[in-house]
């Protein structure tokens, strides 16, 4: 096993970069690519009565200014469920984090938790989409819904990707991982407050797990 802070990959003549942040940098096209940050699930939780800290939502956020601070992409593209509920103060500490980045192009491919108009994003300089076709990719939120032919390596989250690693004396560990095979790749989730589902790879699978801001590669 390799443990790096952060993992260069080439795909299709394409470098892309893994980061420990559960990221992924397009270096050609200097593009951040981000899923499942779940904004506004603490605030959905006090609301139902259990006293999560703003403070979660706050820190997404500083994840990433500091991406954005270290990389300085020139668009950003969240990969499907950039809010969990219904709009709260989380989704107003949005809005106003947003007008920091008014040179950076922010795209969103829907995702199952975006309950909003895509007007409501445009006002804040969003572009929506059920893919973001950017070749030689596909971005979509959950590669099931994609049912056409495509030659793209299609890019998705969804799963909150996880890999189970197996110690001595039936002791074992959950990651949150990237998942890359020679069609696909999986974002985990970068939100706070996600869960994650483990994934079983194949003997063709990339799998690089993400522990103390290191990427851990598998196999």
């Amino acid at each position: 096993m390799i443990q790096e802070d952060s993992v260069h990959l080439e795909i299709r003549n394409q470098k892309l970069r893994l980061l420990p942040e559960k990221a992924l940098f397009w270096e050609n096209k200097s593009g951040l690519i981000i899923s499942d940050v779940h904004l506004g699930k603490a605030g959905h939780f006090r609301k139902h009565g259990i006293a999560l800290p703003q403070k979660l939502n706050d820190k997404n956020l500083e994840l990433i200014d500091n991406l954005i601070l270290r990389w300085s992409p020139k668009w950003i593209l969240f990969l499907g469920d950039l809010f969990h509920s219904e709009k709260n103060e989380e989704w107003e500490s949005f809005k106003t984090w947003r007008t920091k980045y008014s040179e950076i192009d922010f795209y969103l491919v829907m995702g199952n938790h975006e309950l909003y108009p895509e007007e409501d994003y445009r006002i804040m300089g969003i572009t929506c989409s059920k893919t973001y076709d950017a070749d030689p990719f596909l971005f979509i939120h959950d590669e099931n819904e994609f049912t056409g032919k495509s030659d793209r390596l299609i890019i998705s989250g969804h799963v909150h990707p996880a890999v189970r690693l197996n110690g001595k004396g039936k002791q074992s560990v959950r990651l949150p991982c990237f998942f890359v095979d020679e069609r696909r790749a999986i974002l985990p989730a970068f939100g706070s407050l996600t869960g994650n589902y483990t994934l079983k790879p194949s003997k063709r699978s990339q799998v690089y797990g993400i522990i103390d801001n290191q990427i851990l590669q598998i196999q």
